[in-house]
């Protein structure tokens, strides 16, 4: 007797003509292939964070999407690397993937040595999301502006503590030094969710994070926003520059989120996840979920994913050459 997954396929043929049915047939048997199995989403950061929060809506709905349980699982130790090779080295059924910022595809380039190629070793699936970015200051530094801030820390090099975790905030900090002609002292973290109870206790007097995780404390006046990074000012802070209206247009960083998959896993497999994530990413209700949180939707195909990342890491090259960067 045929199974309820057979009589479903075969009825979809029918109705899809040859190209839907040729369409079907490839999506009903991966999913018979995988039918039962959970897969798996590495993060490479701590639980609690805002990219952590998207991974987690992305993988609730991935889930429904794909029939499958869908884990997530935190592993932010060797700066994402280890998350990364996992992945890499997991085996062709595609049953295993990553989720990762975009700032991370640079990771091998400040990890010097570390001989693993993003680009051949990993297959985009395409973009999920966005995280937009501030830069916040303990209130008990004297500073209201981010011309302020670079006066302030003019006058006692090496002094002021910068917190940094991911690639971006590492991108962000250079950056600002440059443009500022300061010198900071960086502190590194696995993830903002751990700078921050530093931050607010002072330890460190400053900080390029997302604004998701920034903005509770802001509200409190516990944490001073200073200015965002993106090219148009936060809803949820209109009163606060960016930092080209601040006079910084080079402190810039890239936000994006997305997902991926070891480049052995075969072609259709990549498309049947790849177009499972673009109807995820099309959901009004994740795209909601998102908005409430100061994050937001950003869809891409594994092309334009591509595409971003071939640019991205042009750029990335000449910023840590310029800025003699490397990994915390």
């Amino acid at each position: 007797m045929p199974s309820l997954l057979q009589i479903t396929l075969l009825a979809a043929c029918c109705l899809l003509g040859p190209a839907g049915q040729a369409h079907a047939t490839e999506a009903g048997a991966a999913n018979a292939a995988n039918a039962g199995k959970a897969l798996r989403l590495l993060v490479p950061l701590p639980a609690g964070g805002p990219s952590d929060f998207i991974a987690r809506q992305a993988a609730q709905h991935l889930s429904e999407a794909l029939g499958q349980t869908v884990i997530v699982e935190n592993k932010p130790s060797g700066n994402g690397l280890l998350a990364a090779r996992e992945v890499a080295a997991a085996g062709p059924e595609g049953q295993t993937l990553l989720y990762a910022p975009g700032s991370m595809i640079a990771t091998p380039l400040l990890a010097k040595g570390s001989g693993f190629d993003w680009v051949q070793e990993l297959a985009p699936l395409g973009k999920i999301g966005r995280v937009p970015f501030g830069l916040a200051v303990h209130p008990a530094l004297p500073a209201t502006t981010v011309a302020e801030l670079a006066t302030h820390a003019r006058s006692q090099p090496g002094r002021l503590n910068v917190a940094t975790s991911t690639p971006s905030e590492i991108m962000a900090a250079a950056q600002f030094m440059q443009a500022a002609g300061v010198e900071l002292t960086r502190v590194p973290y696995r993830g903002a969710t751990q700078a921050l109870p530093d931050l607010l206790a002072g330890r460190v007097q400053l900080m390029f994070g997302p604004l998701a995780a920034l903005q509770a404390q802001v509200r409190a006046g516990a944490l001073r926003l200073l200015a965002v990074l993106g090219p148009e000012r936060s809803a949820a802070f209109p009163e606060v520059p960016t930092m080209r209206e601040a006079g910084f247009a080079g402190v810039a960083v890239p936000t994006w989120q997305a997902l991926y998959v070891s480049a052995r896993v075969a072609g259709t497999r990549q498309q049947q996840l790849a177009r499972a994530l673009a109807t995820v990413a099309a959901r009004p209700d994740m795209r909601a979920e998102l908005d409430k949180r100061l994050l937001a939707v950003e869809m891409g195909s594994p092309q334009e994913l591509a595409a971003t990342i071939a640019q991205d890491l042009g750029s990335w090259a000449a910023l840590i050459e310029d800025y003699k960067l490397t990994a915390d």
